[in-house]
């Protein structure tokens, strides 16, 4: 399964000029596939232009075996079969949360995705909000409503568009496993809108980066991770991305470790059973040098790992040090006096001291 695509799209902005969109792409429809960049990168651009909702879209689009658009023929929105969540809530407000879903069952074809809405309002966990009003409702818990009555109106692709943006961060993260296990179980493919890298390692399992218009990576998470940390307007404060095993659990201290190309790491324990993969990320500010490990300390965390570059900042106080402990990139943020004061350099093995990391899964 895959989409292909060609698209050149072009308006004015306020103030700004004219905005183009100019991508080509084949990415693969397993999973979750999320689009990141910026604000103003093109991602909604991008994600209309898929639905049909750009009628100025030029190119072609391909799902499957399936043509959506050449420039010549133009497939529309509703016989493309997407579904579409958008970031602001869009449930018919005189409808029930049970009227808007039936007002998609109503229309989906026998030839449709079939999914039993029983099971998708237990995935989700809206069975209380099927009799209430959109506005007896919170945002999430609109959100959730939207999300049913997107896929159990047949699409073949989900497309979400920045949905859960407007939630705090406990909800949004609630969410976000909702979709990861709705995605498992109904197999239907879902494009994933977010300028969030914590979204993203979140999410993803396959990544498109968009800048200025313009596709910078089109590859599965952990590769296209290697664009991102080159690329500090996109990732600000990047210091790695790391996926692991799980590999024991010291139940006394409530910790767990990982295990990965480079070493191991305690975190916080996830309520994961030992084997399981997990990703986690950490901010460079979060990763200090030594030159021998400190016994010492209080943190945890220690890697040893090689310099491979040293990297002027924006702020002249301040270093960037890319590191690698064996296949694993990491990056820390460090002042220039402690560059000098260590006699920091191309090739040095030094000891990475990591004070904080996040899980991500």
């Amino acid at each position: 399964m895959s989409l292909s695509a060609e698209i050149r799209l072009q308006y004015p902005k306020k103030n700004e000029g004219e905005f183009r969109l100019n991508v080509k792409f084949e990415t693969p429809l397993e999973g979750i596939t999320a689009i990141f960049g910026p604000s103003g990168s093109g991602k909604t651009s991008l994600l209309r232009s898929l639905a049909g909702l750009e009628a100025q879209a030029k190119g072609y689009v391909r799902f499957n075996n399936e043509v959506w658009q050449t420039p010549d023929w133009f497939l529309t929105t509703s016989k493309r079969r997407v579904g579409y969540v958008f970031q602001q809530q869009n449930l018919f407000p005189h409808l029930t949360g049970r009227q808007n879903i039936n007002f998609a069952l109503k229309r989906r074809k026998a030839t449709d995705a079939q999914l039993n809405p029983e099971s998708v309002f237990k995935i989700l966990g809206i069975d209380s909000l099927l009799d209430k009003l959109p506005d007896e409702m919170s945002g999430g818990e609109q959100q959730l409503v939207a999300i049913a009555r997107a896929v159990l109106n047949g699409p073949k692709l989900l497309l979400m568009d920045e949905a859960l943006s407007s939630l705090d961060q406990s909800r949004k993260l609630e969410l976000l496993s909702f979709v990861k296990e709705l995605n498992r179980v109904s197999s239907i493919p879902i494009m994933y809108v977010s300028h969030s890298m914590d979204e993203v390692l979140e999410i993803a399992d396959h990544v498109m980066v968009l800048d200025s218009g313009q596709l910078i990576t089109n590859k599965p998470l952990m590769e296209a991770l290697d664009t991102l940390s080159s690329r500090d307007s996109l990732w600000p404060g990047f210091g790695a991305a790391i996926e692991g095993t799980l590999v024991k659990s010291d139940k006394k201290y409530n910790l767990s470790q990982i295990e990965f190309p480079g070493g191991q790491l305690w975190v916080s324990s996830p309520s994961l059973d030992i084997g399981s993969k997990v990703r986690v990320s950490i901010l460079a500010r979060d990763i200090s040098i030594a030159c021998t490990k400190q016994e010492d300390s209080s943190i945890l965390n220690k890697i040893e790992a090689t310099i491979n570059n040293i990297v002027e900042h924006h702020n002249p106080s301040f270093s960037q040090i890319h590191l690698l402990a064996s296949t694993t990139k990491f990056r820390a943020l460090v002042t220039q006096k402690s560059v000098d004061s260590l006699k920091l350099e191309v090739g040095n093995k030094v000891w990475m001291q990591i004070k904080s990391v996040a899980i991500s899964n």
